[in-house]
């Protein structure tokens, strides 16, 4: 992956691309121990606007780079996973490209080049899938395109899960725009017409992406669903959310794992972006000085919040009765913002002030673990 000097002015696809590349490691790693089978599918896949003769901005090849570098591993240590990747673009100059960048190509995955619209080429992604675990990467130019009725049969691949660029901004401009073309495609959007309970909210983003992560949850019987939050480069405001949805509690964690990576690379990329936008428009240089308390305000304001989510959670589940640790592990990792770090020091905190009991919680043993049955006091 290329560094955010070669993302300049687009800072949010570097931050995307980072996550995607933390992310599909971990859990590229974790299902090659467990399954025969990994495919990986790109399903709006360009390249657009690559600035690399080499397409190593793009999702295309740090997927193929980060696949061949998991199966490497694994064979190292004697696992020997067919791991393969499918590539879905409907522009006839986009999958020139696109095929261009899969024979410069150097590695051992497999790969597939499908022409066409995505919505368009689903009973062919799932033929060549198979039976195998598959992870969906949805990532559009736009907010059209991969309607919810026309997506649910991805959604329903078992075993699999998929990760959603569900563009906040773009849609948030076409909530009040009184037309009944644009109420149409919201509609296919979120799978029904309950998004427009979203125009009287207090807070429209909160209301339309858990909307939409409960839709996807829904549509394709996911048990765990969550988003995390991508934001403008020059501003404080999101710019889309990547929704994530799995049925092992162990993509919630690694997601998150993921997250925590990006959530500092995140703040030096707009740090970065927003000392340049100010040099460009005042003409005077600026020494380019580490993160300040003051960097990030947004994001861990936000993280504050949640955290507070997370306690009052916690205890809101345990009046339902006593949990085994792994069992309320992911339901809280679902909340944005919140790692298994955060979970563990809630827990102790609840159990030293008297709040909660964990049962075979050892004298030496410093945070909860698995096989920890958790309840109130």
């Amino acid at each position: 992956m290329r560094p955010p000097e070669y993302y300049r002015q687009k800072e949010q696809a570097y931050v995307k691309h980072f996550f995607l590349e933390q992310y599909l490691e971990k859990v590229a790693f974790h299902i090659g121990y467990g399954y025969r089978e990994f495919v990986y599918v790109d399903c709006f896949s360009g390249p657009w606007q690559s600035q690399d003769e080499e397409f190593a901005d793009t999702s295309i090849r740090i997927s193929l780079d980060r696949l061949n570098y998991v199966r490497t591993g694994l064979a190292a240590q004697g696992r020997y996973a067919d791991i393969r990747a499918i590539f879905i673009e409907k522009s006839p100059t986009a999958f020139d490209a696109l095929q261009s960048a899969l024979n410069q190509h150097r590695g051992s995955i497999k790969t597939t080049a499908l022409q066409g619209a995505f919505e368009d080429n689903i009973q062919r992604i799932l033929a060549e899938i198979g039976s195998a675990f598959a992870f969906f990467f949805i990532d559009p130019k736009g907010w059209t395109g991969f309607a919810m009725d026309n997506i649910r049969p991805i959604l329903l691949h078992k075993p699999g899960e998929v990760m959603v660029n569900f563009m906040y901004d773009f849609v948030n401009r076409f909530l009040d725009f009184p037309n009944a073309a644009n109420e149409q495609s919201l509609d296919r959007l979120f799978g029904n017409p309950s998004w427009r309970r979203v125009r009287d909210s207090r807070d429209r983003e909160v209301e339309s992406v858990g909307l939409y992560i409960e839709q996807i949850r829904s549509a394709g019987g996911f048990t765990y669903a969550t988003s995390t939050r991508i934001l403008k480069p020059l501003s404080d405001r999101a710019y889309f959310h990547l929704v994530y949805a799995t049925r092992s509690p162990t993509g919630i964690l690694k997601f998150r794992e993921a997250e925590k990576k990006v959530f500092d690379e995140q703040e030096v990329v707009r740090s970065a972006a927003q000392r340049q936008d100010r040099e460009q428009r005042t003409g005077q240089f600026e020494m380019p000085f580490p993160l300040t308390t003051e960097s990030g305000h947004s994001q861990r304001e936000e993280r504050a919040v949640q955290l507070k989510k997370a306690e009052a959670k916690v205890l809101e589940l345990l009046r339902g009765g006593p949990l085994l640790y792994e069992r309320l592990q992911p339901m809280i990792l679902e909340l944005p913002l919140v790692w298994n770090a955060d979970l563990n020091m809630i827990l102790v905190g609840a159990r030293r002030a008297g709040q909660i009991v964990i049962d075979g919680f050892a004298d030496r043993q410093r945070s909860p673990k698995e096989g920890n049955l958790i309840r109130l006091a």
